[in-house]
């Protein structure tokens, strides 16, 4: 069943075996029908029995208590697993345990958050309105916008979040997946010294092994030689298909070599200014408010004979034994 636009508006339902799966899925253009089936071998069959699947995965896991089985949430994980049902139950499990043990990365994902607004008024993250020549949805993020005296590291997780739930609930992004193109001029010590290294590694963990999402490419330009060597540690903690996927540049001539300028904002070469491009990331979000604020009642129980119990546990225990980026000697 097809939804329309307003679907996407809707709040879906937390509880783990409703009385009727919402089996709505968003519409597609023809060329990403043609990816889902070439790259992710989907079809009707394939989608409607490994839903079913998940949805027995979810009503029957002792530990999950809360979650969405909506058809357009699980396709997130069947689809960014090309349908292995087993490595889209292990992801999931994963995304619930994250946000069990990590809330302040993810929660409260409102945009009439004061802070989080403000932070959205900077520009430091947000999507582009345009798709690629494949497909692809694209992010774009300035990191000098990042003032570390008014900002966290969890408000930067939670603006990373809150721009994936904007389109991540898309069929065309599911299938096509992402582009993140990171303008990394004036980045600081300052800055990263927000976060520590063991959070460094937990944040890196996540985006390997419990993110449902197809990321095609990282673009990273003008990286500051000061903060190179920080920068190549937080690469090497990337999983190899992840790394492989890692572009630098050294000025925006590069990058247009291989990106088409003009999805980017007006001041980096695109149509569109970047106050505009801010202004319909929060519309949308106030839209999605409803929906995005749901995301705080996922919930699972994390017992010790859980397979994730030691990497979660392990996790903890190096929490400021390992240091903050501030102790970090750079050569």
């Amino acid at each position: 069943m097809c939804a329309d636009d307003n679907t996407l508006y809707s709040v879906p339902s937390m509880e783990k075996v409703p009385e009727k799966y919402d089996d709505r899925i968003t519409e597609m253009s023809e060329m990403h029908h043609k990816i889902a089936a070439e790259q992710l071998r989907e079809d009707d069959s394939i989608r409607s029995q490994s839903l079913a699947q998940m949805r027995e995965f979810i009503a029957k896991h002792p530990h999950i208590k809360k979650c969405r089985t909506d058809a357009q949430f699980l396709l997130r994980f069947l689809r960014s697993k090309k349908y292995s049902i087993n490595s889209a139950t292990e992801v999931l499990e994963r995304f619930l345990i994250a946000r069990k043990v990590h809330p302040q990365w993810f929660y409260p994902l409102d945009i009439e958050d004061p802070e989080l607004n403000a932070f959205a008024d900077t520009g430091y993250l947000f999507p582009l309105p345009e798709r690629d020549a494949k497909g692809r949805a694209m992010i774009f993020n300035e990191t000098g916008k990042l003032d570390p005296t008014k900002f966290a590291a969890h408000h930067v997780t939670r603006m990373h979040m809150m721009v994936y739930e904007s389109l991540m609930d898309q069929s065309d992004t599911q299938c096509a997946g992402v582009v993140h193109v990171y303008d990394l001029t004036g980045m600081t010590m300052a800055q990263i010294s927000l976060v520590t290294l063991n959070e460094i590694k937990a944040l890196a963990g996540y985006l390997n092994k419990a993110t449902p999402m197809r990321i095609q490419e990282f673009h990273f330009v003008n990286t500051p030689g000061a903060t190179a060597t920080i920068v190549n540690f937080a690469m090497q903690l990337l999983s190899d298909k992840l790394r492989e996927r890692v572009f630098c540049h050294n000025n925006w001539d590069e990058l247009y070599a291989v990106l088409d300028k003009n999805l980017l904002p007006k001041e980096f070469g695109g149509k569109i200014p970047k106050a505009e491009l801010i202004e319909q990331f929060k519309q949308r979000c106030q839209k999605l408010r409803g929906r995005l604020l749901t995301m705080s009642e996922f919930d699972i129980e994390i017992t010790k004979d859980s397979k994730y119990w030691q990497e979660t546990t392990d996790a903890e225990l190096e929490t400021g034994a390992v240091g903050s980026f501030r102790k970090l000697t750079v050569d």
